[in-house]
Parts: C-alpha cells; structure tokens; sequence
C-alpha cells in the first residue's frame, strides 16, 4: 500500500556456501568484479560532486561485508558520505532509470541481527564523516545529532547535564542513533521508556529523487495544505492520512496494545486514526532505510536518575523465571531481562566468570537454570531500595 511513495533501498543477500573439510562457510571472492552498473553509478557520483568518500578497493568492501548478523554479503562499493547533499545526490542518481538495477543500503554501526545492513550493491556509510552533535538545548529539552553519532558517545556527552537518550540497547558502544531511529531499537528499559521513535521530535530524512525533508507533527488546516502539495512530500502526507482513517479499525485490531514491539511500518503512530495529524518520523522510524535515508535528528532528552538497584533472582527452571514475570512487574521494575541455561552455560565458560560467581552459582543442593536481572530506578533512594527489599524479600 505504501509503494505509491516509498522505494525500497534496503537490500540483503546471503553470500552462497561452499563445502569445506564438511564444514558449511561462506566465501567471499577477492577477485570478484564490480557490476558495470555499480561502476558507472561511482563514477556518476564522482562526477555530480560527490564530496566525501568513494571506495571499491577490496579491503573496505570486506569491512563492509558483515554486521552483527550471521551472514557475509560484499558489496561491490562503499560511500562515505560527508553531507546530506551527498546522500541526496546518491538518492537522486540511483532514481533515475539508468541506475534502477543498483541496490543501496544505508549503514550505521552494523550492530543489526538479521543483516539489514549487507548488500550486493552500494552500501552508504554515514558512521564516518556524518557523526557530529549539532546542538543542545537544555531549556527545550533536546539535543540535535547527525545519524551517525554514537549512542554510547552521545550519552557521554549529555551526562555532565543530568540528561540522556533514553533508548537504550546492548551494543551501545558502537549502534549509531541513525540505525535506531532506522530498526526503532529499543532494549533495557523499553519498559518505562519504550523504542527509539517515543523520543524522536522530528528527522531531517532523504527521499526518493534527492529530496530533503525535514519532518513536523503537521495538523489542522496546515495538514490540509500540505496533502494538497504536488511532489512526493504532499503525496506523503496525504497516503498516511488516508491509511490511517481508512484503515483504522484494522490499524487498531492488528497492532498489539504493548509499549515495545516490532513495528516495520508504523502505521498506528503515523497519523491520528480521525486525519487530523500525520508525522512522517513516526513512519520513517522503523523502515529500516526503504523509505529514505536519515541525516539528521532531533531528539528528546529524559533527565537522569542517579539511584539504581540490581536483583539476581535465580530459578530452578526457564518456565519458573518466566512465570514470575507478572509478579515482578507489579513491583514497578525499570527492566526485567530472563537468562536461560543455555547463556548461563555459556557464561560459565567465560573468563569472567569468576567475577559473576557469586551471582549465577547453584544454592545450595538447588541447581540454578536461569536467572532474572530486575533494576529498579528513581531519584530517591530510599524509594529505590524500598522496591529492591520488597522484592528479594518476597
């Protein structure tokens, strides 16, 4: 339904297995040649002025050839984009009929799990040169970054303030806040604080055919005028409204009632289900870059709590743990993360894991299957401690 406006840039392929000693790996070829259409698409960006950086040597493919995720896919190039006029001029190119058989990805830190970031074609760094805080305002409750801050970096940063971006997720040293707002991550704390798009205030975003948009909560008669716009934005807005009123019931049926889930295209948050409002960002949050590429965000800020209590609640089976999951939330938890046997296998193995003993050891004759890490947050300490107590006691 969304493909009256929306191109799909994002691509993966799996890279085809070759038997080995009976072990299934992927191969990669060092002598594979680059697609003449990747070629000419290079040097058509050379040619438009592209100002950052363009690559087709093999070792900055290989770099580019894995994320987090299992598979291996090389590209046959790699653009370091410097500006959002680079990213429009790469978008503006790979719309033109000439260039319709390139694939280009857009890549952040590639801490993706299911290889969102790989492709055959063009991946489109913008981890490189594109990573600038922009600004901060404490009294409007914001910080503006480019997409390819990392998250880690940017919380450094604020931490002096008393503030942070809330979403928050495991690799957090190296997942860029473009990525995020991309897969709308979300990980420890999604409880209270919810995904990536909860605090997103507006994007600055490429669309198909180079055009730069800087996204607003548009509502009332200015919705209006702007629906009526001629051009890919006005045809936009006026989809989602569409969508979102006509489709409502079933909107509304389908989507779960939950704080955290797996959206792809954000259809209940889009838009008012009446018409009245439509948000671009709250669509582009998600997408996974097939509906354009995000340059820049304005982000809202969550004051710091300075008080935090861990449990480590150990269980004799997998089923236990997740069986108390409704009694610990009704002791108002920031998070509650369960760990199977399995990882607690594995970590016994760890060369940490003398530092952890003390946490994840058997009781006793009682043998110890899975754990549940719940934190409890706040600004008083006292309260934090109270709900700590309340809970290990139990």
């Amino acid at each position: 339904m969304l493909s009256r406006w929306a191109t799909l840039i994002a691509t993966g392929a799996r890279a085809t297995p070759q038997r080995v000693n009976a072990a299934v790996l992927p191969r990669l070829d060092p002598l594979a040649s680059v697609d003449s259409n990747v070629a000419d698409f290079v040097s058509a960006l050379e040619r438009g002025g592209f100002e950052g950086e363009l690559r087709t040597d093999y070792a900055t493919r290989l770099s580019a050839a894995t994320d987090n995720s299992i598979y291996q896919v090389l590209p046959a190039a790699v653009l370091f984009p410097r500006s959002t006029r680079d990213v429009a001029l790469a978008l503006q190119l790979i719309d033109e009929p000439r260039f319709h058989r390139v694939a280009l990805t857009a890549r952040g830190g590639g801490t993706g799990t299911n290889g969102q970031s790989l492709t055959s074609g063009v991946v489109m760094d913008l981890s490189r040169h594109m990573a600038k805080i922009l600004a901060l305002d404490l009294e409007g409750g914001f910080v503006s970054v480019q997409s390819g801050v990392v998250l880690d970096d940017l919380n450094r940063f604020l931490k002096p303030h008393g503030v942070y971006f809330a979403a928050n997720l495991s690799p957090s040293n190296r997942a860029t806040l473009g990525g995020m707002i991309a897969t709308d991550a979300s990980g420890e704390g999604s409880r209270i604080h919810g995904k990536t798009s909860e605090h997103v205030l507006d994007l600055e975003v490429v669309l198909r055919g180079g055009i730069v948009h800087r996204t607003a909560s548009v509502r009332g008669a200015e919705l209006d005028v702007r629906c009526a716009e001629p051009g890919l934005v006005g045809a936009a807005h006026k989809l989602a409204r569409d969508i979102a009123t006509m489709r409502r019931e079933e909107i509304a049926s389908t989507f779960p009632k939950l704080r955290r889930f797996m959206t792809g295209y954000n259809l209940a948050r889009m838009a008012a289900s009446d018409g009245s409002s439509v948000d671009l960002a709250q669509l582009v949050a998600g997408s996974e870059g097939s509906l354009g590429v995000v340059t820049e965000a304005r982000l809202r800020l969550t004051p710091t709590q300075p008080h935090h209590a861990l449990l480590v609640l150990r269980y004799p089976s997998f089923d236990a743990a997740l069986a108390s999951a409704e009694w610990l939330l009704a002791t108002d938890p920031g998070s509650v993360e369960t760990i199977d046997e399995t990882v607690l296998a594995l970590a016994r193995g760890d060369v940490i894991y003398d530092q952890v003993r003390d946490f994840v050891a058997d009781t006793g004759s009682a043998t110890t299957r899975a754990i549940n890490l719940v934190e409890y947050s706040g600004n008083e300490e006292a309260n934090v401690k109270a709900k700590a107590r309340r809970t290990a006691t139990r």
